[in-house]
């Protein structure tokens, strides 16, 4: 029948899973070439839909990736390189390739999660423990929180049903895949989103994207329909000689005649007055994402610095964070290329659950030590294989919970220690003080809380840091500060605003400036004032 893999799910196999291990024995017999994969290796948690859903997709993965993965590990090979091969996962740590091809489900949302780990890394380096970051590129938008040093993690997301904005309040179309990755919401608006108005003649920003083909109308490569990037070239953000170095040329006049006639003159308004409200549209669209991070979780993202990557992060973080009500936006170097620096500072981590169902006042304190002794064992033999000496790890317990009759949990970390009463107590106050966050509320003394899963974080951790203090980065060009007009809207209109590059910023500027680098453009708006910190990032006080 051509199949190519094979999933088994039984529905209590989270309790005991010797019937899917006799399963896989069977199948392993009668077809060997077949990947297949049972869900107690893949998800061995209760909730039988979650469980088979994740499995599934892990099965439907194995013959794309490992086939992929095998193939690059003897090119390499041939190439005379011989260093081990490890791959971002969507939780943030990295992992082999032998781990990757057995659970491909974990590597999903492995390339914004880079970005959110390098960000994580300097803000250790600047000491700053609450930021929301902003990776805006070519087709979306994504934000994340960092709290109090961590990262925030979803328990679960679905993939294969196009964008949307995370949320616990909503869940997306697609297909639902339960492992730990790091909490992104993503919405459609990047630089290559296309900018249309809809029947009833409200002004939308994407989600279609003209990618990188047709592209940009300004590319002069075919593309026909307003994006975001023309929007920004109207206004005078963008350099029409400078997009790369000088190296991508882009025609400012068609842009200007494209959003004329299909934009501007269709609503009725000045070209420059409508795209500054497209503008303003495609930043309250991706405000959307940062609220859905913060505000949506209970977090007022006033108190947190807004950390601004990716080619077109830059450009519009500053404008977000004043309606945000956020007074601090950080832009470190190559903010383009972030994404792939993250990758150079995480490290090997894998992560392992199991059911556990008890309220947890009644729970034997043994038997809660004895299952995250049996994940610890797990953890620190996958970290050896990997290379990692005993004193080279570090494990991470936490505790995933709700209120007895709910079916939604919320994990919170474990005190270090051998487990007694005295932090089965300590445990069911942080569970209160994390329901209170999220929700705004929580339950009476009374009310029983039930431990749902043990989870455990394994992590291998190198011989030295590869965060450095300061990233390194050769400027392409060097030049005088020039100047050209810019729109900032009906109130200010056209401003005659200074343009350098960030070596400039060694003394503060006030805005309004504009930043241009070879990966990405940086606004500082008029009221800001930008400065460079000491590890050369762009600091923008609102």
């Amino acid at each position: 029948e051509g199949v190519e893999a094979i999933a088994v799910c039984l529905i209590n196999s989270f309790a005991n899973p010797i019937h899917e291990h006799l399963l896989s024995d069977v199948i392993h017999e009668t077809a060997p070439e077949i990947p297949c994969c049972i869900s107690y290796d893949v998800l061995p948690e209760i909730k039988e839909y979650e469980r088979t859903s994740t499995t599934v997709i892990n099965a439907y993965l194995i013959p794309v990736v490992s086939g992929y993965l095998n193939s690059l590990v003897c090119r390499l090979q041939n190439a005379g390189i011989d260093a081990p091969l490890l791959l971002m996962q969507s939780n943030g740590g990295l992992t082999s390739v032998e781990q990757t091809c057995r659970l491909p489900c974990h590597i999903i949302e492995s390339g914004p999660a880079g970005g959110v780990v390098g960000a994580h890394a300097l803000s250790k380096k600047l000491e700053l423990d609450n930021i929301v970051t902003f990776d805006m590129g070519g087709t979306t938008a994504k934000a994340s929180l960092i709290e109090r040093g961590q990262y925030s993690r979803a328990v679960e997301y679905s993939v294969g049903g196009g964008i949307m904005s995370a949320s616990r309040l909503l869940t997306g179309s697609g297909y639902r895949l339960k492992v730990p990755a790091i909490d992104l919401a993503e919405v459609g608006a990047g630089g290559g989103s296309i900018v249309w108005i809809d029947p009833a003649g409200s002004l939308m920003i994407g989600p279609r994207s003209a990618g990188a083909s047709p592209g940009p109308v300004c590319y002069g490569t075919g593309g026909m329909e307003p994006t975001v990037t023309d929007v920004c070239v109207i206004l005078g953000y963008l350099n029409p000689n400078h997009l790369v170095g000088g190296e991508l040329r882009i025609d400012a006049e068609l842009s200007r005649k494209v959003f004329t006639e299909q934009i501007a003159d269709p609503m009725g308004l000045d070209v420059y007055h409508a795209a500054y409200g497209a503008f303003e549209i495609a930043c309250a669209n991706m405000i959307r994402a940062i609220k859905s991070v913060s505000s949506e979780r209970g977090r007022d993202p006033r108190g947190y610095v807004l950390f601004a990557f990716g080619g077109n992060g830059p450009l519009f973080a500053a404008s977000m964070a004043r309606v945000l009500g956020m007074n601090r936006v950080l832009v470190p170097p190559i903010p383009g290329l972030f994404s792939a620096f993250g990758l150079l500072c995480a490290d090997v981590e894998h992560h392992y659950s199991r059911t556990l169902c008890r309220v947890l006042q009644n729970t034997d304190p043994f038997e809660l030590e004895a299952g995250w002794k049996s994940l610890e064992q797990q953890a620190l033999d996958q970290l050896a294989k990997n290379g990692f000496q005993a004193h080279q790890t570090r494990l991470q317990r936490s505790a995933s919970m709700h209120y007895q009759g709910q079916i939604y949990e919320l994990s919170v970390p474990v005190p270090e220690g051998l487990i007694d009463q005295n932090i089965i107590d300590t445990l069911e106050t942080a569970f209160g003080d994390e329901h209170e966050r999220t929700y705004g509320h929580r339950a009476g003394p009374g009310e029983p809380v039930e431990l749902v899963n043990l989870e455990l974080i394994g992590q291998g951790i190198s011989k030295q840091s590869r965060v450095p203090d300061r990233p390194h980065t050769v400027e392409t060009f060097q030049r005088e500060s020039l100047a050209r007009q810019v729109y900032f809207g009906p109130d200010r209109g056209w401003m005659d605003v200074p343009v350098f590059d960030r070596g400039r910023l060694n003394k503060a500027h006030d805005g309004p400036c504009i930043v241009e680098e070879y990966d990405a453009t940086c606004l500082v708006p008029p009221n800001a004032r930008a400065s460079l910190d000491e590890r050369g990032n762009i600091v923008i006080e609102l």
